[in-house]
């Protein structure tokens, strides 16, 4: 069979399997969707419910408000809530006057309805004082000592390597089974490149390990490829997926990037490179700042797992908690935990130690050059101050003038023949300015006009006096509003969600204030197509004014514009150049949270005292007593006695190099996950973890250089029928290329692979990006299309693995990819020699080995067929299984 034809046979077998999604059931409901409900819309919708919709139970969403049901479970496109949130329609925007939900959020919601919208109703909540976790409870694997057990017996001594093999033989042998044979040596050289750095051994590479008979010459190639920097780039990316690591905010809107998101990623990817002990790799990512070590000089630049995340309610215990315990322990933020003994006080009681501190920047420059930039960047900021809120201030004096002559414009705009019309000649005729005539004929004709004040403004019937006396009333109450929310807020300009009761004006006065004054220039407000059609000033919200308020001054308001934009130019060219920095946490305002009853700010219980979890402390947890307590919080978690953080580790990397985990639910070893395939071998390598100083390099040697690693993956009908999951591991796990691996293969065999390491990450469909894939840009708010299509994970949470799929896109991919078409043309414009060298070398470079001779006859008749289009030649060969597989 030809390649063409394996290809297509492969992808049609593949494809028969599914994507594996996760969950949505109670488990994603008390940890994403009762959250988000009692964050963004109890406020309206709970004791006093704003249009009678209430939200704080499954009846009442049911019942509905005045609008009809809320939620129809199973049919989220049904269901109004979900309209409000996506607000397609101006007349149901929800939350109203707040930020828009994240599209994560959003698609949070939706997973629950079309789930049922399941709703668990909670027990009469326990006083906190009465949580006892039982001896049951801790008698559950996960929270069992490490133990290293001994070594079982096995038959076939001769097969064990090491003494991971005897774990797994004595597993097989127990249901009459038999390993595989081990791989061939090209299979396997391929194997262990791909899975340490992610790149393929060249043509020259694997033939030189091939030929090679030495016993010690596969342990020396993969002490060479741990030493490889590469090494890091691989397996690095691979603590980003857990991390949540992200080159930008969590923004809906607008594009919001870090200044120095890399300086996180290098730093990860030095660690690996470096074998920083793990233990020491966790404190550094928890309490960086606090520790002294005489190699590692620069721990506090691991803050940024935490300096860089997403900024959700429940991010840094999520993260913590899955990614170094696997516990879902941001499941206990409304109520205990409903599976695992993790009490609601425990949930803040690690909250607080985050909460305990906030964002900051980590200098990473000399202190006077610092102070210099500060300093000048203090006055450059005071004047761009100056400047904006002399235009706001202008633009709102504006506005109300425009607001006066409103009767004016609305008879103009009677005589506009459309929205489409030009209306110059008719502002000129009547003394009107033509863009402002121009906005209300666009506001007046717009068929989701929904705002009663303008009802029937065409008709002679409509007082024009009395409209234009409620605007310019509208602008004094709301002005009355902002000046009480400012009170309120403690003289705070910002406005911070959910710290305090705001006051708002009636709905149908907000729709006028909306349509023709609406500025976000506090950011304020909930997020808008285009400000109010009388305000030109700037904005400081989502979308930016035009700003043409410069048009309107004149005389000495133009002189003082002019003035204050030439000293801002003056004090930009003095600027030096930015300082490099590291985005940190800080300890800040030391505190203990209390308990939110329901997950509800409004309803606090006790206080919950900056402690560890209960189930991982000997009795009560002890309160930490140092600053926030992020270094006991740091060393709770990296310690030897700790049941979890070895085990969690262990089985991550277990994962990487068999596609599957011992414990194939990497980030929750609770109840509600699965149990160890090899609880043995599990506690086995955990113990060498701790043993060998942590070395993460030590683990993977021990598991590189067992038969179980090198077996082949050949199909076995026998072992199939008693063993279809390969849980006991009789073979190895056939694995595609992820995203990062693909792209960077493409790269290397065309010839053009910048190997340079580290630095600003750069977007992947910028011309001449052919850095590794682990410095492309990574977005939050949307991201590249490719990465995406090849299952790299949403950076907005802890990602435990990738969900691989097998879809027709992908393929398609290949056939369409502008980036795939210009790989292979640099590839086939290296080329040289008749057709048929050419041949062999493109299987060199792409295969890294020599075709067959039935191989080459096909390809000599394709290519004369196609008149010698070696580009396409090239990208089948691209886009072949052997090339896009590992066996």
């Amino acid at each position: 069979m030809n390649n063409r034809g394996a290809l297509h046979l492969a992808i049609a077998i593949l494809s028969a399997g599914t994507a594996t999604f996760a969950g949505t059931g109670s488990d994603h409901f008390e940890m994403r969707v009762r959250p988000l409900l009692a964050k963004s819309c109890y406020g309206c919708h709970s004791t006093a419910p704003m249009g009678g919709l209430a939200v704080n139970s499954r009846a009442a969403l049911l019942k509905g408000g005045k609008n009809g049901p809320a939620i129809v479970p199973g049919k989220p496109e049904e269901s109004l809530l979900i309209k409000a949130v996506r607000q397609p329609d101006d007349k149901l925007k929800m939350p109203m006057q707040a930020e828009r939900l994240s599209a994560r959020e959003i698609e949070d919601l939706e997973a629950w309805i079309k789930d049922g919208a399941a709703w668990p109703e909670a027990a009469a909540a326990p006083k906190r004082s009465s949580y006892v976790i039982t001896p049951e409870q801790r008698a559950f694997w996960a929270f069992r000592p490490v133990s290293k057990p001994a070594l079982p017996r096995v038959r076939n001594t001769a097969w064990a390597k090491n003494d991971v093999d005897r774990f797994v033989l004595a597993k097989l042998e127990e249901k009459g089974l038999a390993p595989n044979k081990p791989a061939a040596k090209r299979d396997l050289i391929r194997r262990a490149y791909l899975d340490l750095t992610g790149l393929p051994p060249t043509f020259e590479q694997t033939e030189a390990f091939v030929n090679d008979p030495s016993p010690g010459a596969y342990g020396q190639m993969i002490d060479r490829l741990l030493a490889s920097e590469h090494y890091g780039e691989r397996w690095g990316r691979y603590w980003l997926d857990v991390a949540r690591y992200a080159d930008d905010k969590l923004n809906n809107d607008v594009e919001d990037p870090y200044a120095n998101s890399f300086r996180y990623r290098d730093w990860v990817i030095r660690a690996f490179n470096e074998d920083m002990p793990y233990d020491l790799f966790v404190k550094a990512q928890i309490a960086g700042d606090q520790i002294q070590d005489k190699k590692h000089k620069d721990l506090a630049i691991g803050l940024g797992m935490y300096g860089i995340g997403p900024e959700l309610t429940d991010d840094s215990v999520d993260v913590t908690t899955r990614g170094f315990l696997a516990l879902t322990g941001a499941c206990a933020q409304c109520h205990d935990h409903k599976f695992d003994p993790i009490p609601t006080k425990d949930y803040y009681a690690i909250s607080g130690v985050f909460t305990s501190g906030r964002r900051g920047e980590l200098e990473l420059a000399p202190a006077d050059g610092v102070a210099k930039y500060k300093a000048q960047e203090k006055k450059i900021k005071e004047v761009e101050d100056r400047i904006t809120n002399f235009l706001h201030n202008q633009a709102t004096q504006m506005a109300e003038v425009l607001a006066s002559e409103s009767p004016r414009y609305i008879r103009a705009a009677r005589n506009v023949p459309g929205a489409a019309a030009d209306s110059k000649q008719i502002a000129a005729a009547d003394g009107l300015d033509a863009e402002t005539l121009t906005r209300w004929v666009r506001l007046l004709s717009d068929s989701n006009l929904d705002n009663p004040h303008l009802k029937g403004w065409r008709e002679d019937s409509f007082d024009l006096a009395k409209f234009r006396e409620t605007a310019l009333n509208v602008l004094k109450e709301r002005k009355a509003v902002d000046d009480e929310n400012f009170l309120r807020r403690g003289g705070a300009k910002k406005q911070v969600l959910q710290e305090f009761v705001a006051v708002a004006l009636p709905l149908d006065k907000f729709q006028l204030w909306r349509d023709l004054f609406f500025n976000d220039f506090y950011g304020n407000e909930f997020k808008q197509e285009e400000d109010g059609i009388l305000y030109y000033g700037p904005n400081r919200g989502y979308l930016k004014s035009d700003g043409t308020i410069e048009r309107f001054l004149d005389g000495a308001w133009k002189g003082h514009l002019a003035a204050m934009r030439g000293e801002l130019r003056v004090l930009r060219s003095d600027l030096p150049a930015r300082y490099p920095f590291a985005h940190v946490i800080k300890d800040d305002k030391i505190h203990n949270e209390r308990v939110q009853i329901g997950g509800q700010k409004e309803n606090l219980g006790e206080e919950a005292p900056r402690a560890f979890l209960s189930i991982l402390c000997d009795g009560p947890p002890e309160p930490f007593k140092n600053e926030s307590g992020r270094l006991e919080l740091a060393e709770a978690i990296a310690n030897s006695k700790n049941p979890l953080t070895a085990r969690v580790m262990v089985n991550r990397i277990w994962q990487r190099h068999f596609g599957e985990g011992l414990v194939r639910t990497l980030s929750n070893f609770g109840r509600m996950g699965e149990t160890p395939s090899h609880p043995e071998l599990l506690d086995y390598l955990a113990s060498r973890f701790v043993e060998s100083g942590w070395s993460i390099k030590s683990l993977h040697r021990e598991i590189m250089l067992s038969s179980t690693y090198v077996l082949s993956a050949d199909m076995s009908d026998r072992n199939f029928r008693v063993d279809p999951d390969n849980r006991l591991l009789w073979r190895a796990h056939r694995k595609r290329l992820d995203a990062e691996a693909l792209r960077d293969s493409l790269l290397l065999v065309s010839g053009e692979l910048d190997r340079s390491a580290g630095g600003p990450p750069v977007k992947m469909d910028t011309p001449g990006m052919h850095k590794r894939t682990v410095y492309g840009f990574v977005s939050r708010r949307k991201l590249d299309s490719t990465l995406s299509l090849f299952d790299f994970p949403n950076p907005n949470a802890s990602a435990e693995q990738r969900l691989v799929t097998l879809t027709p896109l992908q393929q398609l991919y290949f056939l369409n990819s502008g980036f795939v078409s210009g790989r292979a043309r640099a590839l086939a414009g290296r080329l040289t020699g008749e057709a048929e060298a050419r041949i062999r070398g493109l299987y060199k470079t792409v295969l890294g080995r020599l075709p067959a001779a039935d191989e080459i006859r096909t390809s000599l008749d394709h290519v004369k067929a196609g008149n010698e289009d070696w580009a396409n030649f090239a990208k089948i060969l691209l886009s072949s299984n052997e090339f896009l597989f590992v066996n």
